[in-house]
Formats: structure tokens, C-alpha cells, sequence
């Protein structure tokens, strides 16, 4: 269910107060307590880690897990970054792989775990392959938990079904089913950018097909510059859909909480967003039908027009901690076969072997037939690269496609930014 990913300031005072703990706390941190950050587990797969909890407590005498969740925009931002230099940091973690996991091992916050996941026997849980992408220098430095596609369109399946409308293939096919929609009052897309990174997924997978992915990575990595014309043509493309009346007003002052709410309510055809809203769908709107889309090929894009962006998440242990074995025992409970089944129920597809061939929510096997045909994946800006690269690029699709700037006055200001990280 998490998604990606944001980089907001400003938000650090309180922090732990909002935090939810579940388990007490018994004192420092050489102590028998096991502390897990993550985002917020969502009401379907909460059950699931208390079940693991007690499991593990009933077989480690003495010992405690203790959860603290967080809002998902707050952990991704400042939340885990407070946490982590806090008194008690977390003795595991959850985390994107790539630019977000190498940074936490040059902060020296991510243990290497090469050997203990095999001698831990947790390896034996997963997938051959399971382990790519999860690495940092070489070394194994992560967890694995799911994979995760941060940009489709998913729509509306009764609406489209009363309204004689067929999912697009391509763009100039999105742009008449959106003028159709709006000739009937209905609004095409529904999105929440209040925190940036939504329509910078959206946008930037844009991009990527626009001006090709190596000229998206080169760009988002400070090689070429941000204002450079491939980019420009890519956020007008996104700027287009804005200008036309496509995209609700109200984009960048609600969340994607809100967004998605709205969507569920019938309020949109289409909601661009990550493989995480079946599980969002499955807890809030479970009657409600809805299916999706990969991005329509952009006529004459650089870039493959079948590619996908997605990300790698996992668990991190903290190279702070020395509780590294106790972490693994608890993962081994977690994505023990039955409550691997459980999480999958809940929507997320743990990438473990006793999943393999398994019966899954129509919707997360059509998400993992994605994946896995995938030959071209793009990464988010915020959770691929830096981020304040990736600030200043989502913050200028933000000013674009809220009508406050043009693409060229954008990605010049985003420019000026990046060059000023040099």
C-alpha cells in the first residue's frame, strides 16, 4: 500500500507526536524492545503484523515489537529523517530502494546483510531474483517487500460502461475520451498534489516518454539541463490536459487521500496514481469498480511507450541498532507463507516464493503482469534520484499544471535550483 515519497520542509516540529506507536516502549536501546518504522499499514494489513507480533513475542521471551507508524507523506519526508538521529531510532525501517537506500547507507543507517539473510534462513522465503535492485555498493542492504507501479490511470469501469467510452491506447485517444467526459459535465482526471509528489509521478513518467528515458535519467542525475527542450515539450504535454479543462481545480491544494475519495465517489473518470489503490480501494470503497491503464503512447515520444515507473520497497536495518537478528527473526514471521497470503489479500504481493502460482485479487495479478512484461521501468523522480532535484522538478510540474506558470518559466526556475545544488 505505501507509496512514494516527497521531500516538504518545515514540518519537523511535533513530529513524534503524531506518530502511532503500537507495543511499549521498555526503555534505551539495550533493551528487549523491537522497533519498526513504516508508514501507516493500512486497516487491512495491520492485523496481519499484530498477528506476526504476537507470534514473535510468544517465541522470544521477553521481547516486545513496537510499531511507529506515521502519516505516509510525513514518514517520507521528515518523519523518517527524525526518527532515525531521534533517542530511540528504529531498529528496522521501511524504504525505497535506489537514491533514498544509498543515501541511507552513507548516513550509516543501513546495515549490510549480505550473510545474515541467508544464515537467518529469512532468504529461503524468497523468490529467485528477489534480491535485484535491493542492493547498495554491492551489498545487500535491504529487506525486500513488494514492487510497486507509481503512475497508471485508473478509471472508473461502471462510468466509462454508462458513458460508451473505451479506455484509450493513445494520447490523442486520452484527449478525446477527456473532451467527451467534460462535454458531460464530468470531470476527466481527479488528483491530489498538495504534497507534489503525485503529479510529479504522473508528470514525470510523462517526461520520460516525451523525451526518452535516458534523457529523463541524464537530466534528473544534473547532467543535462532541467529547461532543456525535450523537457519543456513533456510538461506541456501535462500543462496541455490543465489548459483544457481536464484536470480538477483543486489539484494541488488537497492530498492524495482526498483525491482518492473523490474517485471512489464517482467524481472523476480517471485517477492517476501508484498499484497501492487497490488496497486504499479494497479498504475504503470495496464495492466500488474500477479497473486501469498503463500511460497512452504519446504520439512521436522519444522514449518507450509501453514503459512503466515503479519502484522497489523494503526494510532497511538500521546499522545503529544491534538487535540485527531479532529483526530478521521478526521478518521471517511476518512473510512466513500465511501471513504472506494475508498481506496479499490486503493488496500488496510480497515478493516471497510461497505466493508463487498463488490465487490474487484480479486487479494485483493485472498489476504484476505489468511488472513483469515491463522492458522499460522509469523511476520516480523523488525516490530514483536526488531530492532535491526531484523538489525542483515536481515543484515546477506543480506551478504548471495549477495554471500558474508556463512550462518554459517552470523548468527555468527549476534550473536555477538544481544549479545551485552544484
Amino acid at each position: 500500500m505505501f507509496k512514494g515519497k516527497r521531500l516538504i520542509a518545515g514540518m519537523a516540529v511535533g513530529l513524534l507526536g503524531l506518530a502511532v506507536l503500537t507495543g511499549c516502549s521498555k526503555g534505551d536501546s539495550a533493551d528487549k524492545v523491537l522497533r519498526i518504522a513504516t508508514p501507516s499499514l493500512g486497516d487491512s494489513e495491520l492485523p496481519v503484523w499484530e498477528a506476526a507480533k504476537a507470534s514473535y513475542e510468544a517465541a522470544h521471551e521477553g521481547w516486545t515489537v513496537e510499531f511507529i507508524q506515521q502519516d505516509d507523506d510525513l514518514y517520507s519526508t521528515v518523519g523518517l529523517p527524525t526518527l532515525l538521529n531521534g533517542k530511540n531510532s528504529p531498529d528496522a525501517y521501511f524504504e525505497w530502494a535506489g537514491a533514498r537506500l544509498d543515501q541511507r547507507v552513507a548516513e550509516g543507517f543501513a546495515a549490510d546483510i549480505s550473510t545474515d539473510i541467508e544464515s537467518s534462513g529469512l532468504k529461503d522465503l524468497f523468490n529467485d531474483g528477489a534480491f535485484a535492485g535491493y542492493d547498495s555498493g554491492g551489498k545487500l542492504s535491504m529487506i525486500p517487500r513488494a514492487r510497486d507501479v507509481t503512475n497508471v490511470l485508473w478509471y472508473n469501469v461502471d462510468m466509462f460502461a454508462k458513458n460508451g467510452v473505451t479506455p484509450p491506447k493513445t494520447w490523442d485517444e486520452l484527449n478525446t475520451v477527456c473532451a467527451k467526459f467534460k462535454s458531460l459535465k464530468i470531470n476527466c482526471f481527479v488528483q491530489g498534489n498538495k504534497d507534489l509528489w503525485t503529479v510529479g509521478n504522473w508528470g514525470g513518467h510523462i517526461i520520460s516518454r516525451v523525451a526518452g528515458e535516458a534523457l529523463y535519467a541524464e537530466t534528473l542525475q544534473k547532467k543535462k539541463p532541467m529547461n532543456g527542450p525535450e523537457f519543456i515539450k513533456g510538461l506541456t504535454v501535462l500543462s496541455d490536459l490543465a489548459k483544457n479543462g481536464y484536470v480538477n481545480e483543486s489539484v494541488n491544494s488537497i492530498a492524495d487521500n482526498e483525491a482518492a475519495s473523490l474517485f471512489f465517489q464517482g467524481k472523476a473518470a480517471f485517477h492517476p496514481i501508484g498499484s497501492w489503490l487497490v488496497g486504499t480501494q479494497q479498504d475504503q470503497a470495496p464495492d466500488f469498480k474500477m479497473d486501469f491503464i498503463n500511460l497512452p503512447a504519446i504520439t512521436d515520444g522519444a522514449g518507450d511507450q509501453d514503459s512503466i515507473m515503479a519502484v522497489f520497497t523494503g526494510y532497511i536495518v538500521n546499522a545503529k541498532s544491534s538487535k540485527k537478528t531479532e529483526v530478521l527473526d521478526f521478518f521471517k514471521e511476518l512473510y512466513s507463507p500465511e501471513n504472506a497470503k494475508k498481506i496479499a489479500d490486503s493488496g500488496t504481493v510480497l515478493l516471497v516464493k510461497s505466493l508463487a502460482g498463488g490465487t490474487l485479487d484480479p486487479l494485483t495479478a493485472k498489476i504484476n503482469a505489468l511488472l513483469d512484461g515491463a522492458k522499460v521501468v522509469v523511476a520516480p523522480p523523488d525516490t530514483g534520484f536526488e531530492l532535491p532535484v526531484a523538489d525542483a522538478l515536481n515543484a515546477a510540474q506543480a506551478e504548471v499544471i495549477g495554471g500558474k506558470s508556463t512550462p518554459q518559466a517552470a523548468l527555468d526556475a527549476a534550473q536555477e535550483k538544481v544549479a545551485a545544488l552544484k
